[in-house]
């Protein structure tokens, strides 16, 4: 997949995987230490069961060692003399050491720890090859099928930052009558782009929403093409059978020749008019290959309603090749082929 994941520098940890310990109300299994459930967002609090560890927050009601000088949850100042150790333990009895504090302050710290318990410091943690992905609001890891941030309990997607586009993008769906291959969008730091092993994940790049400082700057109407666009690459890809086929052959090309498309190739997504040139295309950029050319014929003919004799009507005025019309032709049949098997 065509991805460039922009990451924050973090120092290196060996995390042990969390085990599955516990559910959620809704009944859904957790990892240990996860602030919210993926399934439904509820917030979870994680007691000291059996009196493992020896205590709980009293402001959080997490559980705690006794000899914490600061609850790692929730950054509360927990230091009682006496009692509180005076030197950082590596690994105080219900917890294990899976990396040193990032302020080396000496003391352990375990997966996924926000604070030192003995500094109180900030920690960071690198999830590499933990998760799939980021999420859009806190950028902590997140998999493609949770609807819920872990971490902060917010969308995992993403698509509540951009209800607007995926709004407009529905409606479009409906009355070009294409039938929902249950695609799913998310919102990803790197390159817009869907891989051909997951079809149905969609990734468009989260910058044009959180670079953005007020919403009015949010490329709103691109965003819709964007989307359409990576669709398009879904459909595809979900649809595969159908490249064999000669209909489809005669019409787009080989599709499955090798992809050597730059990614960081300029596409006018916002554009809603075919373009004079090329003659047998219908962007620049589907040109690049096959697949490209499948995903803007995709873009257009859904951006447009599916209304075919309004664009060969624009087609004949620029004077559009065969082939061009062959190609919404042929798209035109498989959609209705579809809806016949249903």
């Amino acid at each position: 997949m065509k991805r460039c994941p922009v990451m924050t520098p973090r120092k290196f940890r060996r995390i042990a995987p969390p085990s599955d310990d516990h559910r959620c109300a809704c009944g859904y299994p957790l990892k240990r230490f996860w602030s919210h459930c993926p399934d439904c967002g509820r917030a979870q609090r994680w007691r000291d069961i059996g009196g493992q560890a020896g205590g709980e927050c009293p402001s959080c009601r997490w559980v705690i060692s006794p000899k914490f000088s600061f609850c790692p949850w929730c950054a509360e100042d927990l230091y009682r003399e006496g009692r509180s150790s005076e030197k950082p333990l590596k690994a105080p009895k219900g917890f294990r050491m899976d990396a040193p504090c990032d302020a080396r302050c000496g003391g352990g710290v375990q997966y996924p720890m926000p604070w030192c318990p003995w500094c109180g410091e900030e920690q960071r943690w690198n999830e590499d090859g933990l998760f799939e992905g980021d999420c859009p609001h806190c950028a902590r890891g997140v998999d493609d099928w949770m609807d819920h941030c872990p971490w902060c309990g917010e969308d995992a997607t993403g698509q509540d930052l951009i209800p607007r586009a995926l709004t407009r993008v529905r409606q479009l769906l409906r009355i070009a009558r294409i039938s929902d291959w249950g695609y799913r969008i998310l919102l990803r730091p790197g390159v817009s782009g869907v891989d051909p092993k997951y079809p149905k994940i969609v990734e468009i790049e989260q910058r044009y929403i959180t670079g953005a400082k007020r919403r009015d700057e949010i490329p709103w109407t691109m965003l819709v093409g964007l989307i359409s666009h990576e669709l398009g690459h879904s459909f595809l890809y979900h649809h595969w059978y159908w490249t064999r086929t000669g209909a489809f052959r005669r019409a787009f090309g080989e599709v499955a020749k090798p992809y050597r498309v730059v990614d960081d190739a300029w596409v006018d997504f916002q554009r809603r008019r075919v373009a004079i040139a090329p003659v047998n295309h219908v962007s620049g950029y589907a040109m690049r290959h096959p697949q490209e050319d499948f995903a803007e014929t995709f873009r257009f003919y859904l951006t447009r309603r599916g209304r075919l004799r309004e664009l060969f009507s624009e087609f004949g005025q620029k004077r559009k090749g065969v082939r061009v019309y062959q190609k919404f032709l042929v798209f035109e049949d498989f959609l209705r082929s579809l809806r016949s098997w249903k």
